[in-house]
């Protein structure tokens, strides 16, 4: 089997994981979170991710890439030990900060109170910085088994913890973040041990400066992909309220499986490419590249098709009827998730040949229209609004990078065979929007359908499957 698979199945389980039972326990939070309720919760999981940029400052970003450029042992415990201390510096150095003006940005959001919302949301990122240590070292050395180890502990905890104070203390949305921020605090006694074990406590100022000059240009990129991806929370909540925050987070969580199966393929194809990438024989990489290519983009059709498909009966059956109106978000977000993480494969073209910079313009180019649409459809089309400013946004950035990507390391996408599957799957999905019966008759017909599709994908793609499972 390749290592490509391998990887990606415990990539794939630890992913799903967490994601399948935070999307089992959704219904059970429903009944005790009010949609105002989950507005706060996802509000801050918007800024924990903001949060985390700041106490990294990209420099984790550095490391998938600027690692393989030792080849002594010593030299990549030395390169890990220069990252984990830099980021023990700017963590702290950010957390000063967000304390002392604590005012200024609890302006964010107008109506969630700085403490202790925004403090949970502060310590949790900070926390998930030094658990992102040891889980990156494991990923680009293909230790993926030890990858799955940690990221299933860190669900564990965390999901033991949520239950324990929203469903048996009745916490609300501050037993949630609560739950999650100590979740992840008791994991720290392993991570702190696992980092002790695989790094050199040791500063060089040389590899330093190579670590800021490649992740530095990379930071406005990431602030823009949050613009892109989570500013739109924002907006909703400026302009309508909390409520509408979350109803609207319900249908992105929804949409959100499409990325459980290519996330752990980014994760799996990361070193993999960039080795193959490096490699002397280029007519044979080039030849599996576009294979690995070929199979995510359809994998990653399907998954869009099959979610957009049920969303509506899975929150009419498993959510509170407060949560009804969601569906209709869902096919939105997961077209925009297709947009992006096609596009995402088009970035590692450029990282090869170390353009961080041109990705940098290209991604805040998008995010500045992303926030142009965004006070120009939310205010009048409200969630809707935000989700097409969204979609326009990604195709923005997807034609920027398939442009430059060109002029790279560039593996192209076969786009006859792609165009056409679209188009069948997603009218497929138009002519559903439309269908209102029974709900049992249209889960029984969707199901049939679903079933045919598979079958004829595998059918399909069976050569190119075995050629990934039997490449070494």
């Amino acid at each position: 089997m390749s290592s490509l698979i391998k990887n990606m199945s415990f990539y794939t389980i630890g992913n799903i994981l967490p994601q399948a039972a935070g999307f089992i326990l959704l219904p059970i939070y429903s009944r005790y979170l009010t949609p105002a309720d989950y507005g706060i919760v996802t509000s801050m999981q918007v800024l924990i991710s903001v949060f985390g940029i700041l106490f990294t400052l990209a420099i984790d970003k550095s490391v998938y890439r600027l690692y393989f450029d030792y080849k002594l042992e010593k030299d990549k415990k030395d390169f890990f030990g220069t990252v984990t201390i830099s980021i023990i510096i700017i963590s702290i150095f950010f957390l000063s900060l967000l304390f002392v003006f604590k005012d200024v940005i609890g302006l964010i959001f107008k109506s969630i109170e700085f403490s202790p919302y925004y403090i949970y949301a502060i310590l949790t990122a900070l926390v998930n910085v030094f658990v992102l240590i040891p889980k990156i070292y494991f990923q680009i050395n293909e230790k993926a088994n030890k990858y799955f180890y940690i990221s299933t502990l860190q669900f564990l905890f965390t999901t033991g913890f949520v239950l324990w104070f929203v469903l048996g203390e009745k916490l609300g949305p501050d037993g949630m973040l609560k739950g999650q921020l100590f979740g992840n605090l008791i994991l720290l006694p392993l991570i702190f041990y696992i980092t002790y074990r695989i790094i050199n406590f040791t500063f060089n100022f040389k590899m330093l400066k190579g670590i800021l000059l490649y992740s530095l240009p990379v930071i406005p990129a990431l602030l823009s992909s949050w613009v892109l991806t989570l500013s739109d929370r924002v907006f909703i909540e400026r302009y309508f309220d909390l409520n509408d925050v979350g109803i609207y987070s319900i249908g992105y969580k929804i949409a959100g499986l499409v990325m459980i199966v290519t996330a752990a393929f980014d994760q799996a194809y990361n070193p993999i490419f960039y080795k193959l990438a490096g490699s002397t024989n280029q007519e044979k990489a080039k030849k599996q590249l576009v294979v690995y290519n070929d199979i995510y983009i359809v994998t990653l059709l399907l998954m869009v098709f099959f979610v957009s498909l049920f969303s509506k009966e899975v929150i009419q059956l498993l959510f509170d009827k407060q949560y009804l109106d969601a569906y209709k978000i869902v096919p939105f977000i997961a077209l925009s998730y297709l947009i992006f993480q096609g596009g995402g494969l088009l970035n590692f073209m450029m990282y090869q040949e170390k353009k961080t910079v041109q990705v940098m313009y290209h991604v805040v180019s998008s995010a500045i229209v992303n926030i142009f649409l965004n006070f120009l459809l939310v205010p009048k089309y409200g969630a809707y609004g935000a989700a097409i400013a969204t979609i326009l946004s990604f195709m923005v950035l997807f034609i920027a990078n398939y442009w430059y990507a060109k002029k790279c390391y560039f593996i192209p996408y076969n786009w006859p065979r792609i165009t056409k599957i679209f188009l069948i799957l997603f009218t497929i999905i138009i002519l559903f929007q439309s269908v209102d019966t029974n709900i049992y008759l249209t889960l029984l017909i969707k199901s049939i359908i679903s079933v045919a599709i598979g079958i004829v994908f595998l059918k399909k793609y069976y050569k190119q499957l075995q050629s990934v499972i039997n490449t070494p």
